[in-house]
């Protein structure tokens, strides 16, 4: 139990998002005595930030981004006994923590990307050297790198922590008490009015900056209902064959196409229900 905790801080400190899915993934085995699990876990994280082994910001992060986060998740998930629920009440936390961390820490952050990016312009140019064109290229992209997430870091933060808790929760559903019928997910219908305010700020040019990070926060929502939707019609052929399932997982973390198209797909289902008629025809099948 206690070394569970120490592992999963050490994760969470190299990667929140890492961090997260390990934390959900392995609940099981610690919900019996979570309360020693988490006095574990944020005492740690206390005496690093302590020791000064990490910054004040990695601290915030794993504190509440990670911490208070999972503790929230697992919560909503034994009160409400719906994993939707849960990530939604994650989601929020998280737009609050981003958006705070954005007032209080902006300047810190957009100093500690900038000497991240110094580093790694210093990487480039030494393999490079000896290719002006490739170094153009490389600089150019670390660049634009530079500026979306100076920019839009709340909107990524928020992203990556719903998709985690999203993969973290498949893995607790199929190691758990709790089964998570996947190809039903539905996603509350409120969501599009966040949606509308969001491409409301994005049209404002004033707002466009913050719009685009709303944007960015709800995709995830819209296409873990998509996904949902491709489990609901072609799951079935797709675990025949693994190399198949294999190529389509490949597919859309490569290719932002299909990603934008899957979410499309989840967006347009919170108003018409695709499934609905299919649905209440299996419904029946089973009921007779």
């Amino acid at each position: 139990m206690i070394l569970l905790a120490v592992i999963s801080v050490v994760i969470a400190t190299l990667s929140p998002f890492w961090g997260l899915i390990f934390i959900i993934a392995f609940s099981g085995k610690y919900q019996k005595n979570r309360n020693i699990f988490n006095y574990v876990f944020f005492g740690f994280v206390i005496l690093l930030f302590l020791v000064k082994l990490v910054d004040i910001i990695t601290f915030m992060n794993l504190f509440i981004g990670v911490g208070l986060t999972s503790v929230l998740f697992l919560w909503s998930l034994r009160r409400t006994l719906n994993f939707i629920n849960a990530i939604i009440s994650v989601f929020f936390l998280n737009i609050v923590y981003a958006v705070l961390r954005m007032i209080v820490f902006g300047k810190q952050y957009a100093e500690l990307i900038t000497e991240v990016i110094v580093t790694y312009k210093e990487f480039v140019t030494q393999s490079f050297q000896d290719n002006a064109e490739q170094l153009t290229l490389a600089l150019d992209f670390t660049d634009t790198f530079q500026q979306l997430f100076t920019k839009y870091y709340v909107g990524i933060w928020v992203f990556t922590i719903v998709f985690a808790m999203y993969i973290g929760s498949i893995f607790l559903s199929k190691k758990g008490n709790l089964v998570w019928e996947h190809r039903k997910i539905q996603m509350p219908y409120y969501l599009i009015y966040i949606l509308i305010a969001s491409l409301a700020g994005f049209l404002l040019p004033n707002t466009r900056t913050s719009g685009i990070n709303a944007l960015i926060m709800i995709a995830p929502l819209f296409l873990i209902q998509g996904i949902s939707i491709v489990d609901f019609y072609w799951g079935d052929f797709f675990r025949r064959s693994k190399i198949l399932l294999f190529l389509l997982i490949v597919s859309m973390v490569f290719n932002y196409f299909i990603l934008m198209l899957v979410a499309l797909i989840g967006l347009i289902d919170i108003w018409f229900n695709f499934r609905k008629i299919d649905m209440e025809e299996i419904d029946e099948s089973n009921l007779n």
